[in-house]
């Protein structure tokens, strides 16, 4: 059957078939200047699901609360999902989070909940909340920062008839289907919020199969959450954590009051940026370049508090140690 031509407007078959969807200018959650300046960007990108990888002790979760500071400063809502069991709230406030105690109890500008026990528990936790805001309910931009992905089970797995595969299978239903739809759509114009989702991960090490080969860094829970995010920032090396300790001593004993650390873009969906090769060092007040005239100045400031801390009379002597960890071969 021959197709007969007909006259025809171009545009008008894009009306009819073209979406004409319009997206809001990108924006950050302000990490920090030196963070910027280590990797490139200015930190979790708004209206995506971001991912904090690296091993355990290289700051990530340094990152997260400076996240939430940022996302306080905007006045969006934080909302703390809570999984690794790790939190400290004097290190919070110490960040410069906005929070206070109120009747024996934290309270300020954010949501807090650490009571789950497997993945779903967290994951109907954030739909339930994006449920109220469409409803009007919480008139707030939410940012939903996750401490850790890789600290917690599916139900099947909790129950102890499951294991890896079906943990990364709820990740992959819960979150690659569901969960990053929802936060995504916030980008659009004409949606009243931002919503965005920021992970911090566990990783694994993948083995070269080859003698040349080099070790590849993993994320806990499949590869879900890592096709799903925007942003991947990687913390420490890919075989280990890769930190420095900084440390302070007097009369014998010593204190470790920073960590010198790598942070480069692994993923970039984005905008293509970031850098490889940045290092930073991540105090308990927040991240300061990795120069020396940064880290004198760092000493000076804070001089009596360390006095305070290593009682006593004598000098306090400044050092540093690297630290080697044992490589996680296999995926929990």
């Amino acid at each position: 059957m021959a197709i007969k031509k007909k006259e025809f407007s171009l545009d008008a078959i894009k009306d009819k078939y073209s979406t004409k969807t319009k997206y809001k200018e990108t924006e950050f959650y302000e990490v920090g200047e030196a963070f910027h300046n280590s990797c490139g960007l200015p930190g979790p990108a708004l209206g995506n699901i971001n991912m904090f990888l690296g091993h355990s002790n290289s700051s990530k979760t340094t990152a997260l609360v400076k996240a939430a500071v940022s996302a306080q400063q905007k006045g969006h809502l934080p909302v703390f999902v809570i999984t690794e069991k790790k939190w400290s709230w004097e290190h919070a406030v110490e960040l410069g989070l906005e929070a206070k105690m109120v009747d024996g109890e934290w309270d300020g500008q954010f949501l807090f909940n650490d009571d789950f026990d497997y993945i779903e528990q967290a994951t109907d936790y954030i739909n339930e909340l994006l449920d109220e805001q469409e409803k009007g309910n919480i008139p707030y931009s939410l940012c939903f920062l996750w401490d850790s992905v890789g600290s917690i089970p599916c139900k099947m797995t909790f129950d102890g008839k499951g294991g890896g595969m079906h943990n990364a299978k709820v990740f992959a239903d819960k979150i690659g289907m569901g969960i990053h739809a929802r936060i995504t759509k916030s980008k659009k114009e004409d949606y009243p919020y931002y919503n965005t989702l920021i992970v911090v991960n566990q990783p694994w090490v993948e083995l070269p199969d080859n003698p040349f080969g080099q070790p590849q860094i993993k994320s806990k829970g499949g590869e879900a959450i890592w096709l799903a995010s925007a942003l991947v920032f990687l913390f420490g090396n890919q075989k280990n954590a890769g930190i420095n300790h900084i440390t302070a001593t007097k009369n014998g004993r010593t204190v470790s009051y920073a960590i010198r650390t790598k942070i480069s873009v692994l993923k970039n969906h984005i905008n293509g940026l970031g850098y490889k090769d940045g290092k930073i060092i991540a105090t308990p007040q927040g991240y300061i370049v990795d120069t020396k005239e940064a880290l004198e100045d760092y000493k000076k400031q804070y001089s009596q508090y360390w006095n305070a801390i290593l009682s006593g009379t004598g000098e306090i002597a400044f050092g540093e140690e690297s630290e080697e960890p044992t490589i996680n071969t296999f995926d929990e």
